[in-house]
């Protein structure tokens, strides 16, 4: 379902949102206006957004991923039409909430599984063009295959249905592909912000102090290893344990130094907090 709102300059509800301004500020409030109201909507009501990434190598193979941000799935699964190593007790995480008496295969593998399988024989150094469509724009860069599939399982594990995972998930909604140390602290710091915002609107108790950001790191820490010990069952060359093993790194870097890349970030926002006020 589409939902649009149209908003003329005239109408009594931009009149009374912004007075009796010229007629053409008042169209161009009124056509923003519009456009956040559909937004708004369009974020509830996006069963089949998704996200597109094309792999073309030096040698001439092309890995076409098309990946539904929602992915709804049964809990238990046929397990003969799943390899082995996508089952939920095959070197399940350590810190899984999941019980295989419940689920009989590991969200994360079931979605990761056609992508590790595609690259299984591609070494991680092979060099590739990587095309990123997503709803709003596309990317492109000229990369070693690990970067892009690093881009690539990180949004799939983002959006997948692991309860420990899924907490990235309104992140993933604003996908940034290829992103800096930098942009990922930033961004994931923006995001656990927000979340505490919207606690703070209910009534609920915030934490500025980002300790559950720094507990959910320590948790991807345990999952990004655990997993790894299940991709080695399925790898042949190098490219996704270097992924995982660079997830891991990143996982582990900001478990214990969140602090010192925010203290990095501090020059580009406190010269102008005094702005917002």
């Amino acid at each position: 379902m589409i939902f649009l709102y149209s908003c003329t300059p005239n109408s009594p509800h931009v009149r009374r949102l912004w007075g009796h301004q010229s007629e053409g500020i008042l169209l161009y409030k009124a056509t923003l206006f519009a456009q956040v109201m559909t937004n708004k909507k369009n974020l509830l009501d996006k069963p089949d957004m998704f996200i597109e990434y094309i792999f073309t190598m030096d040698d001439g193979k092309v890995l076409h991923y098309k990946i539904n941000f929602s992915r709804p799935r049964a809990s238990v699964l046929e397990k003969s039409e799943y390899p082995e190593w996508t089952e939920l007790g095959f070197k399940q995480c350590g810190n899984c909430p999941l019980s295989t008496k419940q689920f009989s295969h590991c969200p994360v593998a079931i979605d990761a599984k056609e992508i590790i399988l595609g690259f299984r024989e591609i070494l991680s150094c092979s060099a590739t063009n990587v095309r990123v469509i997503t709803p709003e724009r596309e990317y492109f860069k000229r990369c070693d295959a690990q970067t892009g599939l690093r881009a690539l399982i990180g949004f799939v594990m983002a959006t997948s249905a692991c309860p420990t995972l899924s907490r990235m998930r309104g992140m993933a909604h604003y996908h940034l592909p290829f992103a800096s140390i930098d942009e990922i602290v930033f961004r994931v710091t923006s995001s656990y912000l927000l979340s505490q915002y919207y606690i703070f609107q209910d009534g609920g108790q915030t934490d500025l102090e980002l300790n559950g950001l720094k507990k959910h790191f320590k948790e991807l820490l345990t999952l990004n290893y655990d997993f790894l010990q299940r991709i080695r069952a399925a790898s042949e060359a190098d490219s996704n344990l270097d992924v995982l093993s660079t997830l891991f790194s990143i996982s582990s870097l900001l478990s214990v130094s969140l602090e010192q890349h925010l203290v990095k970030l501090k020059p580009l926002f406190v010269d102008i907090s005094q702005q917002w006020y």
